[in-house]
């Protein structure tokens, strides 16, 4: 059986499409996140809310 895995942004397109025109939002949260940036570490803990909006500008 063939899998093809998908990256992070992928994933997150489809769920911002499937969401768009329904005036949602997309919560994302997380907890001990770190980023490691050459000789700078740093943890963090939040979220992030994305108002999805698609705009169809006409010609």
């Amino acid at each position: 059986m063939s899998h093809k895995s998908e990256d992070f942004g992928e994933i997150m397109l489809k769920m911002i499409d499937k969401l768009a025109g329904k005036e949602s939002n997309l919560k994302l949260s997380f907890e001990d996140l770190t980023l490691d940036v050459g000789p700078a570490k740093a943890k963090l803990n939040g979220s992030i809310v994305l108002d999805v909006v698609y705009v169809d500008e006409k010609k």
